[in-house]
């Protein structure tokens, strides 16, 4: 089967498509992986036909619990450290009496 592979060079970070030859999907990523890409999506072209396969590491980059879990740990650590700053003058006069 051929396939379509489309990511970024590791090093440059220059948007590359390379098409294969392979057995899988899995097999094609290798490939590319091995020619120094950094697989974003996988299509199948043979037959006229067009399937996708996103790479399993941008998945968890959309908005799902692990992120929202995320951005309500940052928000908490953000107030705890308003709140000392701003009882600071307080907790500096009780320290020195």
């Amino acid at each position: 089967m051929k396939f379509k592979v489309s990511g970024s060079n590791r090093e440059s970070g220059a948007r590359m498509t390379l098409e294969f030859e392979a057995e899988s999907r899995a097999a094609a990523e290798r490939k590319a992986t091995n020619a120094g890409m950094s697989v974003n999506r996988v299509e199948e072209i043979s037959e006229g036909h067009v399937g996708h396969a996103a790479d399993p590491s941008t998945a968890r980059r959309s908005s799902g619990p692990g992120s929202v879990a995320k951005l309500i740990q940052i928000l908490i650590l953000l107030a705890i450290i308003a709140a000392v700053f701003h009882f600071w003058p307080q907790i500096m006069h009780r320290i020195r009496k």
